[in-house]
């Protein structure tokens, strides 16, 4: 078998284990009943045959027989497939209820506890590039301005410490989110709002919910050119496919853990077991569950077999299944991350849009779709690079580091038609075209609209890294419940 072939098998397979005996009455229900009118009609014409054939003395059936058989017929079709569409339902739906009001929700608390890993990776991969811009521009008196005798690496090392105290302080006030955004200086909404949705729950929709809706990534999405036709083709199938993928998975741990929760519970004639018991890892050690003899082998098989059932019987299937439901909403904000952020592409951070793709990516087509992007790109930035020593030198100093990073978002989302431009001619002249990209540049310069950009540019980020995380921890957590040390 080729590798198409195999993969086909294997997504096969997924969703066959998807499926609940629920659901297979069901649709046995719903087949049923659907077709109960055919039924009564087939039963009606061999009735009235029979009747004929009654009428000429052969064996048949009587009026009355004709009349009652295809509505008794019908009816029982009818009742029967409407009671098989019902139940399941009514079961499922129980059972769903009775995962939400077993704390499954409330799994964002174990997200919540990974705060420190979690602002770790974001200051190494965010915050840290803003807190160096600001050391060279020191633009204000909030900046990490080095003092006497201190290195830069110390001076990062001190604001590294200042990040952390401060966004300790806006994840345990309680303020709008903008207004915690001016008090500590640093925009943590999006974050906030990822830490809202709860692993393996249906909740958990806040990266796609920011993608799809928030004003400020829609709008880098629009200067990205991230809305049209062309992007929807190539990315709305998968964004369906994962949407079909997530609600099935979700909805089959919901009725797995529901029916564990309910199992454990009668068992031991408590009302202690709950979703977090299940689904977070080292519960099975807590002092109160000691309590109960033999609880923690049974919650350990529940826990097992649960995640096994929606994942498969081994880590490897079970990354396929987490990609999924997961890997859209990542390759969907590198790809914006690509388009709007320059340094992403062009090697001016630690890291890389090609190395990302290269670690995380299971896509072929997305790798060389950023590759073609990123050769161009370089082109692109260079030629600006040469443009801006030729007429803006200004912006080649350190105190002017975040106006330059203003104008290289601007040329690389081409917001004022540039790329053309810089394409056409040398970085030298008088030209009007070259008029033009100044003034352009000017535009740009404005406090407000680089401030603005330079916040979009953050948001960018931050999403991106965000869906980076939470592939991460996802796959942290499923290895740590139904995948370590051994079968």
């Amino acid at each position: 078998m080729n590798r198409a072939g195999r993969r086909r098998t294997a997504v096969l397979g997924d969703l066959r284990r998807l499926i609940a005996p629920l659901d297979v009455l069901y649709t046995i229900g719903n087949l049923i009943y659907r077709r109960s009118l055919r039924y009564t009609l087939l039963t009606a014409g061999i009735a009235l045959i029979g009747m004929v054939a009654n009428w000429f003395g052969l064996p048949g059936f009587t009026v009355k027989q004709a009349i009652v058989l295809p509505l008794m017929i019908g009816g029982l079709s009818l009742a029967f497939g409407t009671l098989l569409k019902v139940v399941p339902s009514l079961i499922a739906s129980r059972l769903l209820t009775v995962a939400q009001a077993s704390d499954l929700n409330l799994m964002e608390d174990y997200r919540k506890s990974e705060v420190t890993k979690h602002l770790n990776a974001l200051w190494d991969r965010l915050f840290k590039y803003e807190c160096r811009l600001h050391l060279a521009a020191k633009a204000s008196a909030e900046s990490p301005t080095i003092r006497p005798g201190e290195t830069e690496n110390e001076a990062i090392a001190r604001k590294k410490s200042d990040f952390f105290r401060r966004t300790n302080l806006a994840l345990t006030s309680h303020l709008p989110q903008v207004q915690q955004m001016h008090l500590v200086g640093l925009d943590l909404r999006y974050l906030e709002d990822w830490r809202d949705g709860a692993y393996l729950d249906r909740s958990d929709t806040k990266l796609v919910e920011q993608f799809q809706g928030n004003t400020t990534l829609l709008t880098a999405r629009s200067e990205a050119g991230m809305t049209g036709m062309a992007s929807a083709m190539l990315f709305n199938p998968r964004r369906l496919a994962e949407r079909f993928w997530f609600l099935f998975v979700t909805r089959m741990i919901a009725i797995q853990v529901a029916s564990a929760v309910q199992r454990l519970n009668r068992k031991y004639g408590t009302d202690f077991f709950n979703a977090q018991v299940l689904l977070w890892p080292g519960t099975e050690d807590a002092e109160w569950l000691k309590g109960f003899e033999g609880a923690r082998a049974d919650v350990l098989h529940e826990r097992k077999a649960g995640v096994r059932r929606a994942f498969g019987a081994d880590f490897d299937t079970a990354r396929e299944v987490l990609d999924h439901m997961l890997y859209c909403s990542f390759a969907l904000a590198t790809e914006l991350r690509m388009r709007y952020d320059p340094d992403y592409c062009d090697g001016s951070l630690d890291y890389d849009v090609l190395g990302d793709l290269a670690n995380e990516g299971r896509s072929r087509r997305d790798f060389q779709r950023a590759k073609g992007f990123v050769k161009q790109a370089r082109e692109d930035l260079q030629r600006l690079a040469e443009f801006v020593a030729s007429h803006r030198p200004e912006l080649l100093r350190p105190d002017n580091t975040e106006a330059l990073r203003a104008v290289r978002i601007a040329a690389h989302v081409d917001l004022g038609g540039w790329k053309q431009t810089l394409r056409g001619g040398p970085a030298g002249g008088t030209s009007p075209a070259a008029e033009d990209v100044c003034r352009g540049i000017d535009d740009v310069l404005v406090l407000a609209k680089r401030d603005t950009i330079s916040r979009r540019l953050v948001a960018v980020r931050m999403h991106h890294e965000l869906t980076r995380l939470s592939r991460k921890g996802y796959h942290k957590l499923i290895k740590a419940l139904a995948y370590q040390g051994g079968a």
